[in-house]
């Protein structure tokens, strides 16, 4: 598949190099291929259409690729990446709705949750300005994505983002076909879910002056795997490139927007007695009304971006972005178990239910500028990232019985939780050095310098009623140099290290104290990574394994000073592991495959988080392993998979493994079938594929995530579990 992909790519550069004259060394299109940080490419890959995930050649760090045609065959069809990332060592993620209706939860790679790694689309990042998570259901439904790549490190000087920090999930928004078509895509299945969608495409541009267009509409639904937890999303994807003189303008703009009652955790006193089917109920009455977490969101991301090749060694990339995110939604003061007024409020009952109404937007702009030329012996890139971003939020008390606001601040009077005005801007000049040392050793040298600024204006500050105003600026900086080595063994074989230090810019929520401009005094946190790995890959088996070892400093940790609580760097965290996938071809269309990671990851001090956390005490949300293991088929018109994913046991609370078994999960495991057909020239189709699709095959009511005690039932946790076993039906058709 990847020799595939690369062809396209070579295809849709072709007219511009041979406009121009210009050697195809001097490609910048870094986001598809990589072209100028990479050595020549290798053309025997191993058979990727048959493997879920398979190791990345010419890297310098531990990189794993999830390709188009398992996205579609084997990954949810309504899923999203989270969904597609399970298919790689070290990545887990929870969807107990049901995937692409449930956000991706307890997200972690490595150990590294949501928001301490990057996601980046056609190598742009996209996160929450104010804690740099994802709304993995907002952005980019997996039938828009061509492929995707894991990066299993603080990453190098090229990439972007503001958690360059545990690694990062790089998607890549679908290409343009050769020729033109159109395809037609379709799924239904359990939890009444269902799919509908189109592509249209003309031709890639074959030469200046010509322009290649896509569009994708969508539309999907699910009641949801929990009980009164429905959702509908409508999604759009405009594409084009255009060859201009000598330069090519590829512009892209997706939309979606997404209604759904958004789903809770269940008690495990709930699960025992209804099962993993259960999520909210439809009685007013209680708390766990499923009319009482109504949502709507919105979300929209695009680019224009140009490239240009000139005097045959040096190339020019500009892209210019924006993105944005709008929510409306109600929740609980509370949990599901209990969430009333209580007293004190005149004119209201005090077993009304208590609860809220948030309204948040953000926007984003930015730019990424780099050069780069080709010498004697290697490529120098220099680039420039700016940002600019802006947030708004509010947040109210609602009586949900009765629909109306209450002053839950009570000595202003005041319905207001907090209401407050955000800025996030960021400078980040980066260079990098490529050097060709031998024609089977590359070595490449970076160094990015980030400068980000957080301006928050407040009116009322979160979890301080009745609400100081607070006004707060803070700059941080981070100088990240990177160094990594890939040596050619054999055409087909790699050896890689990799030395890179990176950062996670300070979350906004720190300036949410009694006295912001005080409050936050944390610099970033800062990772350093050391590793090392080897990747062979042929077309009969391939592997990868690698051996790391992070250091995270300027762990942020909490303190009380006279009274108020200050956020400040304390201690560090080790985490060590070991990671491999691969696959090898039995024969007669049968392939083997495998990942496994062995994870550890401890605190380095005590007290860190509480007086009961200790050195040496296991992170939260860092697994004991992970793995997937399984069997592929691949054959003439046929494709089939039965894998299964394999999760160790985790420890949610905020002091880790010192919590004990409160926030305790364990190890589960489950395992999804798809039996696939292919037919040639049917029905008035170029192609016609019908994928069936069994999850949860054993139909395990495992724990996924483990949040504690509920407030009702204190010796009954609230927890997310699989979804029971299901089916889903799919027909995609080439016309």
């Amino acid at each position: 598949m990847v020799s595939l992909l690369h062809a396209r790519r070579a295809a849709l550069l072709a007219p511009v190099i041979l406009f121009m004259g210009a050697a195809p060394a001097a490609d910048v299109d870094q986001d598809q291929d990589e072209a100028i940080n990479a050595m020549p490419r290798v053309t025997v890959q191993g058979n990727r259409d048959a493997v879920p995930s398979e190791a990345l050649l010419d890297r310098g760090s531990p990189q794993s690729i999830v390709n188009q045609q398992t996205i579609r065959e084997i990954a949810s069809p309504v899923g999203d990446w989270g969904t597609i990332a399970n298919l790689t060592p070290s990545f887990v993620s929870s969807a107990p709705n049901g995937p692409g209706f449930d956000a991706a939860k307890g997200q972690s790679l490595r150990g590294f949750i949501d928001g301490q790694f990057n996601v980046t689309m056609d190598g742009i990042p996209f996160a929450d300005p104010d804690n740099f998570g994802h709304h993995s259901t907002s952005y980019f439904p997996a039938e828009m994505l061509d492929h995707v790549v894991i990066d299993r490190s603080p990453g190098a000087a090229p990439d972007l983002g503001y958690a360059s920090f545990g690694g990062s999930v790089n998607l890549f928004s679908a290409s343009i076909p050769e020729k033109a078509g159109a395809r037609a895509y379709a799924s239904y299945g359990s939890f009444n879910t269902s799919l509908v969608g189109t592509t249209v495409n003309t031709p890639t541009p074959p030469a200046a002056g010509h322009t290649g267009l896509l569009a994708t509409i969508e539309y999907s639904h699910s009641d949801g795997a929990m009980s009164f937890s429905p959702g509908n999303k409508k999604d759009i994807l405009l594409k084009s490139v255009s060859l201009v003189g000598s330069v090519r303008v590829t512009a892209l703009y997706t939309y979606d927007r997404y209604s759904f009652y958004n789903p809770g955790s269940i008690t495990t006193t709930d699960l025992a007695i209804y099962g993993s089917s259960y999520g909210f109920n439809n009685n007013p009455g209680t708390a766990n009304y499923y009319g009482y977490s109504s949502t709507e969101r919105s979300s929209d991301f695009g680019y224009v971006k140009l490239e240009t090749i000139f005097a045959n060694t040096w190339g020019v990339e500009d892209r210019a972005y924006t993105y944005s995110y709008d929510n409306t939604g109600l929740s609980l003061n509370g949990d599901q178990t209990s969430s009333p007024i209580g007293s004190g409020f005149p004119g209201l009952l005090p077993a009304d239910i208590a609860g809220r109404t948030t309204d948040e937007d953000y926007r984003t702009v930015g730019n990424d500028s780099r050069i780069n030329h080709r010498g004697s012996y290697g490529i120098l890139l220099l680039g420039l990232w700016a940002e600019h971003g802006w947030q708004n939020e509010s947040r109210l008390g609602l009586d949900l019985t009765t629909g109306m606001p209450y002053d839950v601040n009570k000595q202003s009077h005041s319905p207001v939780y907090f209401d407050f005005g955000a800025h996030l801007n960021t400078l980040q000049p980066y260079a990098e050095y490529a050097w060709q040392a031998i024609p089977d050793l590359r070595v490449r040298f970076g160094l990015r310098y980030r400068d980000v600024t957080r301006d928050f204006d407040a009116s009322v500050v979160q979890n301080f009623m009745p609400g100081t105003p607070g006004q707060a600026s803070k700059t941080v900086h981070s100088t990240l140099p990177s160094i990594d080595a890939t040596y050619r063994l054999a055409e087909d074989s790699n050896l890689y290290g990799q030395l890179s230090k990176g950062s996670l810019v300070p979350s906004q929520a720190f300036f949410y104290t009694a006295n912001p401009t005080l409050g936050n005094r944390a610099d970033p946190e800062t990772s350093t990574s050391v590793q090392l790995g080897l990747v062979r890959q042929t077309a009969n088996y391939g592997f990868g394994v690698d051996v790391y070892n992070i250091s995270f400093d300027n762990y942020v940790s909490t303190i009380i000073q006279n009274g108020a609580q200050l956020f400040v760097n304390s201690g560090g965290v080790r985490y060590r592991g070991v990671e491999t996938e691969g696959h090898v071809k039995l024969g007669i269309g049968v392939t083997a495959v495998v990942n496994a990671s062995l994870l550890y990851a401890t605190f380095q001090q005590s007290h860190m988080t509480s007086s009961i956390e200790m050195a040496g005490d296991t992170v939260p949300f860092a697994p004991s392993y992970t793995g997937v293991l399984g069997l592929v088929y691949a054959r003439g018109p046929w494709g089939a998979s039965v894998l299964t994913k394999f999760i160790g046991t985790e420890y949610q609370g905020k002091n880790g493994s010192a919590d004990g078994g409160i926030y305790r999960t364990n190890a589960y495991s489950y395992t999804n079938a798809t039996i696939t057909r292919h037919l040639v020239d049917r029905l008035a189709t170029r192609n016609l594929r019908l994928t069936f699709a069994l999850n949860n095959l054993w139909n395990s009511h495992a724990i996924t995530d483990n949040a504690g005690p509920s407030i009702a039932a204190p010796n009954s946790n609230l927890v997310n579990v699989v979804p029971r076993r299901n089916f889903m039906i799919s027909a995609g058709a080439d016309l």
